[in-house]
């Protein structure tokens, strides 16, 4: 059957014509996935220095001969009591810039019912949230002071760790400054290998003894190493399929270990290759200026608005003891 001759349709759509409208959407969708766990789960405090410090402290460990005499003159300690540390971390500058013309702002944008500026800089603004989380989980990116010509950087989440680490592979681990994460020193990654149950396990078991409380505690890692937490003992290598609503579960949520439930939370900003145990209250996010992201317009010489975003931050490791790091894991 042929479409009927002397219809409007060809002379509508003719060529060098082509006046049917475009069917555009007014919504602009964003494909780019927009999640930052950590930093969004995190304190946050406000940094006044570049050098921006803070002081952690320890308990004794306890003793079974802590018995008196009744009214006992003794004022002699117990036991050698805990060291107190002073730690720090260096500021680092974030940035983005953008740059909306005078012409973009006059014509009618699908999706953009308001200002383009305004959209500019909210998607921009989530581009400078994701640069942080991702510097913040690398495991070594170890603090840099700002000088002239350099620029300043903040250490991240490996930088800390001493306590509790693991590797996969031939790694080794990071030594800290004098046994002391303080953000200067680093692990050195090697090869990769599948996660250990013997491994993992004792890491909890270092994780425990250096902090006994297991509340805040999470497993943050990329999509591959959750993968790898299910070949784990206790969670099924296999596709389960709950027979009382007919849904198939290929994932895991929540790893119950000897200390109790750890809830599995996804992060594609986590380092590759590694799995971090993070209590989330023992880390803060440092800002300087009063606020997570400064806006200054720029003068520009062309007929454009020209707007600087910055974030001026650095992580805080309050307790790294009560937190732990497996890298290396294939």
């Amino acid at each position: 059957m042929a479409t009927i001759t002397g219809t409007s349709a060809a002379a509508l759509d003719a060529a060098g014509v082509k006046n049917i409208r475009e069917d555009l959407g007014d919504v602009i969708y964003n494909v780019t996935p927009f999640q930052t766990p950590f930093t969004s789960g995190i304190a946050q405090v406000a940094a006044t220095n570049d050098n921006h410090e803070w002081l952690t402290d320890t308990l004794r460990d306890a003793v079974t001969n802590n018995a008196r005499i009744e009214a006992d003159s003794s004022d002699q300690p117990t036991a050698t009591t805990g060291s107190r540390q002073r730690i720090g971390n260096q500021i680092q500058i974030a940035s983005e810039v953008a740059v909306v013309t005078k012409k973009a702002e006059f014509l009618d944008r699908a999706g953009v019912p308001g200002k383009e500026m305004a959209y500019q800089l909210l998607k921009r603004g989530k581009e400078l949230q994701m640069d942080v989380e991702k510097q913040m989980l690398q495991a070594t990116a170890t603090k840099v002071a700002a000088a002239s010509g350099t620029a300043g950087v903040s250490g991240s989440f490996g930088t800390y760790i001493v306590s509790n680490q693991a590797f996969g592979g031939d790694g080794s681990a990071n030594a800290g400054n004098s046994g002391v994460g303080d953000g200067s020193t680093a692990p050195s990654l090697g090869s990769n290998a599948n996660i250990d149950q013997t491994k993992f396990d004792n890491l909890l078991d270092s994780i425990w003894n250096g902090s006994g409380d297991f509340s805040d505690l999470k497993i943050m890692a990329p999509a591959a190493q959750v993968q790898q937490i299910r070949s784990l003992k206790g969670v099924s290598d296999d596709v389960n399929t709950d027979a009382a609503t007919g849904e198939i579960i290929g994932r895991v949520a929540v790893y119950v270990s000897q200390f109790g439930p750890l809830a599995v939370v996804p992060n594609k900003h986590v380092e590759a290759n590694t799995v971090f145990l993070i209590d989330m209250s023992t880390w803060a996010m440092a800002t300087a200026g009063g606020q997570k992201i400064h806006t200054t317009e720029l003068s520009t010489s062309t007929s454009a608005e020209k707007q600087l975003m910055e974030t001026y931050y650095c992580l805080e490791a309050r307790s790294e003891a009560a937190n732990g790091a497996y890298y290396d894991i294939s």
